[in-house]
């Protein structure tokens, strides 16, 4: 099997880097053909596709594909548009037109349900909204393939995008287990560190975070790192300050490959806690990695968690309450024996299913079905 891997799409995101890596290791031949745009972009749905700028960029982008795709890509048989490669299917589907390959789309997320839904960047009236709804539909309706991270957000897909009769295949996101994986330091023996790192944005529910913190501020053994940077960044830190809060401490981002290490350090891992319909609909990154390195994870209780992972077995859930949340913190702490196994399950549970070489294996029999 050969496949290009096509677009402007962010290299080091673990989507791509995850298939990639995944692809190479289960013996298919992979052909890179890459411009980068988005990786020097930290807030990319702010302004996308709005600037007269990033419409030149978009443009000179797509012209040096093209020399690339013509000059430098072998023979294949499948195209793969990497993430985020909304804005590259046009160009592909007319490669894979007459160059006669299948054309997998690989999304990981709508930008209609992300910028104007989850983030509430734009109105739903605005034309910018009607943007993001034509650039979810018309990249999906001109693939072979779409390749998304759950039923749930398949669902999604078909039902609110109107998108029924398209050929959708769940495949989850995985953790790299090259860049995470367990690591063993000393800890305080009378501090419980409680960790979330991302980005600050409505999907993560970091303000449901700080007021459980908040309940669970006389408790002097549980204490709060807050790691990332983000849309509401300084809204969460004003609201800290508002609080008095001294269990929490902010740190900026840390580079992916000593993020493992950073973790290491924590005794919980917290997912997500967002009230929006998309964060029902995901499993994000850090669930995969805690997981990767066997810490517990507690994150909300949500029809996409469920779909993968036990609770009780592989995760902990609660409620998306801060009382719920500052509740199960103490009934973790308070459970060590609990803690440990959930761990140890979990941790199996992901070299067994979501291992780079294993959702390379998954991927490559997807592949092969549209051969």
């Amino acid at each position: 099997m050969r496949i290009c891997y096509f677009g402007t799409y962010e290299k080091r995101y673990p989507r791509n880097s995850i298939f990639l890596k995944g692809l190479y290791q289960n013996e298919v031949e992979v052909y890179e053909c890459h411009v980068p745009l988005w990786e020097n972009t930290s807030n990319k749905d702010v302004g996308f596709g709005f600037s007269l700028r990033f419409i030149l960029s978009v443009l000179a982008a797509q012209i040096r594909l093209i020399f690339q795709y013509i000059f430098l890509i072998p023979q294949h048989e499948i195209i793969i548009i990497g993430y985020i490669g909304h804005l590259d299917i046009y160009l592909a589907k007319i490669l894979a037109y007459f160059g006669r390959k299948k054309l997998v789309f690989n999304p990981l997320i709508s930008l209609y349900d992300t910028v104007i839904m989850d983030r509430q960047y734009y109105p739903k009236s605005s034309y910018k909204a009607y943007l993001m709804r034509f650039l979810d539909r018309s990249a999906c309706k001109m693939s072979d393939l779409v390749l998304l991270d759950t039923d749930s957000h398949i669902k999604y897909f078909r039902d609110t995008l109107n998108l029924s009769n398209i050929a959708f295949q769940r495949l989850f996101v995985g953790a790299d287990n090259h860049v995470f994986y367990p690591e063993h330091r000393a800890h305080h023996e009378n501090i419980f560190n409680v960790m979330f790192f991302g980005k600050y944005t409505p999907l993560q529910g970091i303000s449901k975070i700080i007021e459980a913190a908040n309940i669970l501020k006389s408790e002097s053994t549980i204490k709060f790192t807050l790691v990332g940077k983000g849309q509401l960044r300084n809204k969460m830190e004003n609201k800290i300050n508002d609080l008095g809060l001294k269990n929490i401490t902010l740190l900026d981002w840390i580079p992916y490959n000593q993020l493992s290490l950073k973790m290491a350090e924590a005794d919980l891992i917290l997912g997500i806690f967002g009230d929006s319909d998309k964060a029902k609909r995901v499993i994000p990154n850090k669930v995969f990695q805690a997981l990767a390195v066997e810490k517990p994870i507690l994150t909300a209780d949500t029809p996409a968690i469920r779909e993968l992972l036990i609770p009780d077995r592989h995760i902990f859930i609660t409620k998306a309450k801060p009382v719920k949340i500052a509740e199960k913190i103490q009934f973790i702490l308070s459970h060590k024996k609990n803690r440990h196994e959930v761990s140890k399950n979990g941790f199996h549970f992901f070299k067994k299913k979501l291992s780079v070489n294993k959702l390379g294996a998954d991927l490559k029999s997807i592949l092969e079905c549209i051969q």
